[in-house]
């Protein structure tokens, strides 16, 4: 819109040195969208504009084959990747033609600010919304009547005929308006109040009573007498009869009321008309002491006057008219609209990160595990930085190792990867409990911190009368009285990048029947395994089983290797029992600390530590505790490492 309004593009190298200036990506991106396409946005008035509806006109070269038939696919974000209101005026893509508004938050005065269009998604829904772009937005897809005050303007005469109240017509969607021979009819949108603004309708005329009929519509209006007006005639409108004021049979016109008195500020060198039975979009916008008026989007008459400085309604009239009016919007104007300039189209690039939350198993018994998994994926096409995890234990659950509570971090995530992270929680009482949704926080390739949650998720636990205290299971290595364990690393405090070889020692007294046992180990991020005695068993979890008979021992390596800064804990689980009692069987945690340092410091030596020893006891569980220390040191490697 605003043919005559708008700038068009002195050169290809005018638009790319405006385009010079804005950020190389100027939003956090969309993910799904394939294509994007810079807009530069210049403010030509002189004053700042908040909440402004930018016209973007898209033809030829500069159209989105690329999007939905019906543009439905196509979005808009400003440069700190928010998403912007706006409504497609028009989308024909045989014809290569695109009419769209936008809503900027802010252009600053004689500056320029910059916004990005997003397209190419196939799966895509429809967002365009002139209600949310508009100050005022009428369509008509519903009766909206009440939305307006009416008004029927009469003068009593002999034979003229009678007004009659607007009418909403449902079929059609519009607003019928027959005024009779009398003057005028209005509606005017209730509660507002513009001072610079710009509305415009869509009249049609069928007939006229007696000698024409008057589209209008009236601006910074305060009362009956004083207003702007501008409008067109029905066709055959003339002064064959009658009275009427200085502008009445001169079409278009804009004029005004002041003080009661009429006057007419502008004529064109010659009277057009709307011809009967078609429709023409009309167009009056004030700012400041500008008054203009566009026909079908073509400035057909300007001026200036600052006679009437104050706010006021806006009303839209109908003068000795049959027919009807549509398609009613408001939005904010300035004297010298903005323009753009649109950069070539390009791939899309975005940060965009997403975060899952499941249980498994998802139903259990009262004091029994299950295992949550937190997995986030980089969807967008850049790098996420500074990454930050968080999850809540609920309260009815107990913590039993894994990655949280304590926030995880990472420096990075590429497009493609993954982190997945898990923690054993066990319930403490029964009951269907619903756990809140795990939060990632990233920076996105401009910088800027975005947010994404998982959604919540559900646990059952059936109430259960047997085996279970709420204080949940071993975490450290505790002196046991059924087993001789030693753990041991070359190094607990390494740089990054370094490897470490954890040995885990376990002997079954002679006086203690065959010990069976198995050790999972979940390794946190930020670590990989590099060689271990375990098998993998999915889910990022390691495992393995053995047998120690009486008087027996045995040794497991594990090497892990450090692949992130930080401090972590690699956690094991051991499950052992002797002989056939399974029924009396263990089940304990065990945590382990490993340093990992940027860069090579002095530390003090801490080959060979003098082992930790849980003392004498019987064979199986100490045996057991080291190899899932070991085994979870390993995998927490490789897991930090993945990460």
């Amino acid at each position: 819109m605003r043919k005559m309004e708008m700038a068009v593009l002195a050169s290809v190298l005018a638009g790319l040195l405006l385009l010079a200036a804005l950020p190389a990506s100027a939003s956090a991106g969309l993910a799904g969208w394939q294509y994007q396409r810079e807009i530069a946005i210049q403010e030509n008035s002189g004053e700042t504009l908040s909440d402004y509806q930018v016209l973007v006109e898209l033809s030829g070269s500069d159209f989105p084959e690329e999007a939905q038939p019906d543009g439905g696919d196509i979005r808009f974000t400003d440069a700190d990747g928010a998403s912007l209101g706006y409504w497609i005026e028009e989308f024909d893509a045989g014809s290569k033609r695109a009419t769209i508004w936008v809503k900027v938050p802010l252009i600053p005065a004689n500056g320029e600010t910059g916004i990005t269009m997003w397209y190419g998604n196939p799966g895509a829904e429809r967002a365009s919304d002139g209600e949310v772009v508009f100050e005022f937005f009428d369509d008509f897809d519903t009766n909206t009547l009440s939305n307006y005050d009416v008004n029927l303007d009469t003068i009593p005469y002999p034979g003229w005929k009678p007004p009659v109240d607007p009418i909403y017509d449902p079929i059609n969607k519009r607003v019928n308006i027959n005024n009779g021979d009398n003057i005028e009819t209005t509606i005017s949108p209730k509660n507002t109040d513009f001072l610079n603004v710009y509305a415009e309708a869509i009249f049609h005329l069928d007939g006229t009573y007696p000698e024409g009929g008057n589209g209008k519509i009236s601006i910074r209006w305060q009362d009956a007498n004083n207003w702007y007006q501008g409008g067109k005639s029905g066709a055959g409108y003339s002064k064959t009869g009658g009275g009427g004021g200085a502008c009445s049979y001169i079409s278009p016109t804009i004029y005004k009321i002041l003080a009661g008195n009429d006057a007419c500020l502008v004529a064109p060198t010659s009277n057009s008309y709307i011809n009967l039975g078609t429709e023409q979009k009309i167009g009056f916008g004030v700012a400041g002491n500008t008054l203009k008026l566009f026909i079908n989007d073509d400035l057909a008459l300007q001026t200036t006057d600052g006679s009437i400085t104050s706010s006021g309604r806006i009303v839209f009239s109908g003068i000795q008219y049959r027919g009807w009016i549509d398609n009613i919007r408001v939005r904010s104007y300035a004297p010298f609209e903005p323009t753009i300039t649109l950069a070539p189209p390009a791939p899309a690039t975005h940060t965009a990160l997403t975060i899952t939350k499941s249980p498994s198993p998802h139903s259990i018994r009262q004091f029994q595990e299950t295992t949550i998994a937190i997995s986030i994926k980089n969807s967008g096409t850049t790098d996420a930085t500074d990454i930050e995890i968080t999850d809540a234990i609920h309260p009815s659950f107990d913590l039993i190792s894994g990655d949280f509570p304590n926030p995880k971090r990472y420096d990075l995530i590429r497009p493609g990867e993954t982190r997945d992270l898990q923690y054993t929680i066990r319930s403490k009482e029964s009951g269907t409990f619903t756990l809140d949704p795990a939060t990632v926080t990233y920076a996105d390739e401009d910088g800027n911190i975005q947010e994404a949650k998982s959604e919540p998720i559900s646990i059952k636990v059936v109430p259960s009368t047997e085996g279970g205290t709420s204080g949940g299971t071993l975490r450290s290595n505790l002196p046991v009285s059924t087993a001789s364990v030693q753990l041991h690393g070359e190094k607990t405090n390494v740089v990054l990048g370094e490897d470490i070889l954890l040995k885990l020692s376990a002997v079954n007294l002679i006086t203690k029947p065959a010990m069976h046992v198995q050790v999972i180990i979940i390794p946190p991020s930020g670590m990989s395994v590099t060689s271990s005695a375990f098998a993998k068993s999915g889910a990022g979890q390691y495992t393995t089983t053995y047998e120690l008979e009486p008087g027996t021992g045995k040794d497991i390596e594990v090497r892990i290797r450090s692949n992130q800064v930080g401090t972590f804990d690699v956690n094991g689980r051991i499950i052992y029992y002797f002989g056939d009692d399974r029924d009396d069987s263990e089940d304990h945690t065990l945590i382990l600390p490993i340093t990992v340092r940027a860069e090579a410091e002095p530390v003090p030596d801490q080959t060979e530590s003098p082992p930790e020893s849980d003392g004498p006891s019987t064979s199986g569980f100490a045996a057991v505790v080291v190899v899932i220390g070991l085994l979870l040191v390993a995998s927490l490697i490789k897991r930090r490492r993945m990460g």
